[in-house]
């Protein structure tokens, strides 16, 4: 299940971080992709364990990414 991200700090942050300044609409689109982008971190790093391979989460991510 997603989790909510709040448009409205979506905003703040690219205003704070990054110098951008982005519209409501823009800000709720991008609230369902970070939603789902950090589902999906969640689920892989759920399957990773302390002890594996220190590179293997970030992998695996990259390919993720290029789906």
């Amino acid at each position: 299940m997603l989790k909510n991200i709040d448009p409205q700090a979506v905003r703040r942050l690219a205003a704070q971080l990054r110098g951008l300044e982005v519209t409501e609409e823009r800000a709720a689109q991008l609230a369902v992709e970070i939603a789902r982008v950090n589902e999906a971190a969640r689920a892989e790093g759920a399957k990773n364990d302390f002890n594996d391979q220190p590179t293997s989460f970030a992998v695996t991510l990259a390919a993720l990414a290029k789906r």
